[in-house]
């Protein structure tokens, strides 16, 4: 996020001072971002491409900065963010809602200490942790503050490394301890069998919130389209909500779809990752209590990441 600061405060100004409308017969623009979260959208891409190639068009972006900046400076009319990160524009006057959760809880611990068998045991140890300020970090951190260890007192955590590079240092066994999205946990047990997972972030989340799950990943828009084209955003969601169907059914043809799209990931690859990526397709307006659950964690180590308050209902789109 730090990247993106000097963007993002400058094209708030234009935002706050100039409203970009959407009309019933504007081309939608969609960002759709490369690697693991973009196999969800391939299906969609394919066939709104095909379909109404006038009316829906696809930007792909590598990063969710470039979804960020692409939103405040009208390229784009929709496009899937962090959770933390579309609150935090919303709650920054950015007028963009939440249509759907696309993505939940997908963070690993994984180890090979075989001596770990629950958080208790990670006192004294040096933990690589991916994404700094982001969804992995805040709830390990949640988690472990409930067994009372807190970071950069009872465990030492590292954000030095990119995700690909804790997923090889575990492989090759110069990481002992780690927390990581999939499918990079995925891809690190698969070359090194000694790495176990001894605590279940999920069922510790469930625990500690009563939410089943956690969501990672949130399909927003922008308010104007929202208003003035509810046929469109429609026709949007049900093809989002049918791809992401599709890709669960069959992740190797999505695979072989995805790498004709060029979405930054090999199909053999995306085979591996699509049924271990919790997708899902769940309103906005119906995931409410597991938004906030998360949100509140994000308000108890690090106000600022969403905006300094919890976003109000109207964050939450009613898709019509």
């Amino acid at each position: 996020m730090k990247r993106f600061m000097t963007v993002f405060i400058t094209f708030l100004f234009i935002i706050s001072t100039s409203v970009v409308t959407a009309s019933p017969m504007d081309t939608v623009a969609i960002s759709v971002l490369k690697g693991p979260t973009g196999l969800s959208s391939a299906w969609m891409m394919s066939e709104l491409s095909r379909t109404s190639p006038d009316e829906f068009e696809f930007i792909t972006a590598s990063s969710a900065d470039m979804v960020v900046a692409k939103l405040l400076n009208g390229e784009i009319d929709a496009g899937v963010l962090p959770l933390n990160v579309a609150a935090k524009l919303y709650n920054a006057g950015v007028p963009v809602q939440a249509l759907a959760v696309v993505g939940n809880g997908m963070v690993k611990f994984l180890t090979t200490d075989s001596a770990i068998g629950s958080l208790s045991d990670l006192r004294g140890k040096t933990i690589y942790v991916a994404g700094q300020k982001a969804t992995p970090d805040y709830v390990f951190q949640y988690l472990c503050a409930r067994k009372g260890l807190t970071a950069g007192k009872d465990y030492e955590p590292v954000y030095s490394l990119a995700y690909p590079e804790i997923a090889a240092g575990l492989a090759s066994g110069k990481i002992a301890y780690a927390v990581l999205p999939e499918p990079f946990a995925t891809q690190a047990i698969q070359k090194n069998r000694a790495i176990r997972t001894p605590v279940d972030i999920t069922k510790e989340w469930q625990a500690a919130t009563g939410q089943d799950d956690y969501p990672m990943s949130l399909f927003v828009a922008r308010r104007s389209l929202i208003e003035s084209s509810p046929d469109k955003v429609r026709i949007l969601t049900d093809s989002y909500r049918a791809s992401i169907q599709r890709a669960i059914q069959d992740p190797a043809g999505t695979g072989k779809l995805a790498e004709g799209l060029d979405l930054g990931i090999s199909a053999q690859v995306a085979t591996v990752a699509i049924p271990i990526s919790n997708f899902v397709f769940i309103e906005a307006s119906r995931a409410v209590p597991t938004i906030e659950a998360l949100l509140s964690v994000f308000l108890q180590f690090d106000p600022v990441s969403i905006g300094g308050i919890m976003p109000d209902s109207a964050f939450y789109a009613q898709i019509q």
